[in-house]
């Protein structure tokens, strides 16, 4: 399965980013930072990705924790560092597996518990984006049609629907739910005083994210309002739900163009922006997650080991 969406997603970023250098390559040429002003946006626009990639390595630390792990705060950051490299270079967000080969053994826990982990934040993740998306975009901006909407719910029924009926199942099938419960132990934790922090943390983190964009828009000379940044952003993430390959390539550079013209900004404008995003999110951290994989953690030679023994009882 991971094979088939890989393809799927090379070929989704294939076609998206094919149309959007053949776009970029009609229009005028991008104007990258050149004042000390413009620098100064941007440097802050790389400190804030930085910040928001901790607060990120915090809530996934916490999570691990409260669902029985015992990981060193020091490698929950790390290895989240280590995981977005990997989503940027390598196909099917095999990021996030690498994050679940390499946390298991040292936060002595299991590998479908940890899997659980991502899950729950993923879901933390799409709650909150789907949430700004309508709410920023069909109340304050009127960007979004009622279609569009109804689309969005029915793809949100359709998700709390499948879940219901996969833990249903699980429950009456003893094996089903031997593999599953691990997984979705850290989900179902998200309640009481623990889920209304993880959802908090989450808030915090998409808000950081808008910040994020606004500097980079001032870094092109592209003034935005926080509402303005919160649509891009929620725009641009829901359109990352698609499967793609690498850093979203393709996907998220249309809806950074597609937001970017729709609160104002010339097709210059959207060029030079996409330019300056794509460095600011995707250069620093994959840098530095190579210099940790490679420093800290053995290199990808580290992660070919024979498979555990709890995984091959359980293809057994």
């Amino acid at each position: 399965m991971r094979s088939r969406v890989s393809a799927i997603g090379l070929v989704v970023s294939v076609l998206s980013l094919g149309a959007v250098v053949w776009w970029a390559s009609r229009q005028e040429a991008p104007e990258l930072p050149s004042t000390s002003d413009q620098i100064l946006a941007l440097a802050l626009a790389v400190g804030l990705y930085g910040l928001n990639t901790a607060i990120r390595a915090e809530r996934w630390h916490r999570l691990l924790l409260k669902d029985g792990a015992k990981p060193s705060r020091t490698d929950s950051y790390a290895l989240t560092v280590v995981g977005y490299t990997g989503n940027n270079i390598l196909p099917a967000r095999a990021g996030d597996a690498i994050r679940v080969v390499l946390i298991a053994p040292r936060a002595s826990t299991s590998k479908r518990t940890v899997v659980g982990t991502l899950l729950a934040e993923r879901l933390l993740d799409v709650l909150v984006i789907v949430a700004l998306f309508v709410v920023v975009g069909y109340a304050i901006l009127g960007n979004v049609s009622d279609g569009d909407v109804a689309i969005l719910a029915a793809v949100t029924a359709a998700g709390v629907i499948g879940a219901v009926a996969a833990i249903v199942i699980g429950r009456r099938t003893e094996r089903i739910r031997h593999f599953i419960t691990p997984i979705l132990s850290s989900t179902l934790n998200l309640r009481g005083p623990h889920g209304a922090a993880m959802l908090a943390i989450t808030v915090l983190i998409w808000a950081v994210e808008a910040g994020v964009w606004m500097a980079v828009g001032a870094s092109v000379d592209f003034a935005m309002d926080p509402i303005e940044s919160l649509y891009l952003v929620a725009l641009s993430s829901i359109f990352s739900l698609i499967p793609s390959g690498p850093a979203y390539a393709g996907t998220q550079d249309s809806a950074a163009i597609l937001g970017i013209k729709a609160i104002g900004g010339s097709n210059q404008i959207a060029v030079s922006y996409l330019v300056m995003l794509r460095f600011v999110i995707v250069v620093p951290i994959t840098a530095l997650g190579l210099l940790l994989m490679a420093a800290r953690y053995g290199g990808i030679s580290k992660l070919r080991r024979p498979r555990e023994p709890e995984l091959a009882e359980t293809t057994a």
